[in-house]
């Protein structure tokens, strides 16, 4: 009996995500999705960070299993940049949308898996929703290419297309929130008691933000907004108020923090929840109104393995960013699993390395300042990240081989400062880099953060 049950409750699953849902929101979360991209890396261009990230510096900070990846020349670079542009943009129109789909993902990945230093969780937000739009049919209405290959319109999908979008999307609120469940950001305030005494200058919040008590109001109502967000967008009755509360929530982090297209991102985003008849019903009042396009194309099928995937696709997204309660009990002090996992302004951290090459051969010292050879955000971002700090030293023990020093050992005498406690040290000064053969295996030269 229990077997009959469980086979039916399966097939009730699969007929819940398999009935039909308007494309509209889907074309919606297309259109958008691909004109914020194509603003975003036209912005990359115009304001000179292709050079910044790619060419100018003599070294790169590359991923775990991707040390391959290598930047072009110049006039590439600026290509490639140029080219996920103007593919953003034919997302966006629906204009040969499987090849755009697809030539963006390879393009923004690589861009993106190029350095280190310049990760931001919403790059990785893009990656993955590029990738699933690979699979999806967006530009089955409403795009140049329905316009022109009338017999791939749609006006109906499975509702498991767009259950998968959304709840990529709920992963990035969701998991926000469980980051912020932390000492240091609901009991100390911290990193917004620093970030908000700073913003003082701001016309009428400023004189608020003197105060320490405004510190802990942004920390428990950003901590309850990343929890709740997603389940009152999925909320019918809840979802008109839980769109301004995304509207109003980024665009102040916005203002505030600075924090670039990431609150455009989650505000564009989140206009997928907003359902067709919520739309019609929009453009209405507006005095306009909605035409549906005729579809000529036979019903969307579900390929069998799109369950399976869409099963797997979530269960990777939940259990991914929870690694670091396995790896370490202090991400934002070691940030051993702190990357792809939505830990979302969760800290600020200051570093200063010094490194020390000794030939071991003649004793001989060499003191080398981290300036010498990174750029600025190189430099900043590696102060205070073991696994750059290892890299950092394997490239020192490179240079200084090449120039005919040998037997080496690299030392750093590395401070950093977490969240307004003192500056301390933080990684073993007596450990040789050159010695710890694997980048995983640096964390455990990590000093431990004292326990307040």
């Amino acid at each position: 009996m229990t077997k009959f049950k469980s086979i039916n409750s399966v097939d009730k699953l699969y007929d819940r995500l398999t009935q039909k849902t308007a494309i509209l929101p889907l074309v919606v979360f297309r259109v958008v999705f691909g004109l914020l991209l194509c603003f975003s890396q036209l912005r990359f261009i115009f304001n000179g960070w292709v050079a910044d990230c790619y060419t100018t510096p003599k070294f790169h900070f590359t991923y775990h299993f991707f040390s391959w990846i290598r930047p072009f020349d110049s006039a590439t670079m600026y290509a490639i940049v140029g080219a996920t542009a103007m593919l953003a943009l034919c997302i966006a129109l629906g204009l040969f949308y499987r090849i755009a789909t697809i030539l963006f993902f390879i393009g923004f990945t690589y861009l993106e898996l190029i350095e280190k230093s310049w990760y931001l969780n919403h790059y990785y937000f893009v990656s993955l929703v590029a990738f699933l739009l690979i699979w999806l049919p967006a530009h089955r209405n409403y795009s140049i290419d329905a316009f022109i290959f009338k017999k791939i319109r749609l006006n109906e999908i499975p509702e498991w297309i767009v259950l998968v979008l959304k709840i990529q999307i709920a992963v990035v609120y969701f998991f926000g929130g469980i980051a912020k469940l932390k000492s240091d950001w609901l009991f100390e305030a911290q990193p917004l008691k620093i970030w908000l005494q700073a913003r003082t200058d701001i016309p009428l919040l400023g004189r608020f933000f003197a105060h320490e008590y405004s510190a802990y109001l942004f920390s428990w109502s950003g901590m309850i907004y990343d929890l709740a967000i997603p389940f009152l967008l999925f909320n019918k009755r809840s979802r008109p108020w839980a769109y301004v509360l995304v509207v109003v929530f980024h665009v102040l982090t916005y203002v505030l923090f600075n924090i670039g297209m990431f609150p455009w991102m989650m505000i564009g985003a989140s206009l997928l929840f907003i359902s067709a008849a919520e739309w019609k019903r929009f453009f209405g009042r507006l005095g306009m109104r909605l035409k549906t396009i005729p579809a000529e194309a036979k019903a969307f099928k579900t390929h069998r393995l799109a369950i399976p995937f869409l099963v797997g696709f979530v269960g990777f997204q939940i259990i991914f960013p929870l690694r670091h309660y396995v790896l370490t009990d202090q991400v934002c002090w070691t940030e051993n699993g702190f990357r792809f996992a939505w830990h979302v302004m969760v800290m600020e951290k200051n570093g200063f390395t010094e490194f020390t090459v000794v030939d071991n051969d003649t004793q001989k010292k060499f003191t080398v300042y981290p300036s010498q050879y990174l750029t600025v955000i190189q430099e900043k971002q590696m102060s205070f990240q073991p696994d750059m700090i290892w890299q950092f030293a394997q490239y020192l023990g490179t240079t200084f081989n090449e120039e005919g020093t040998k037997n080496l050992s690299v030392y750093v005498n590395a401070k950093v400062a977490l969240n307004g406690r003192t500056s301390t040290v933080f990684i073993h000064p007596q450990t040789d880099l050159l010695a710890v053969k694997h980048i995983d295996d640096m964390y455990d030269f990590v000093v431990r953060l004292a326990d307040d």
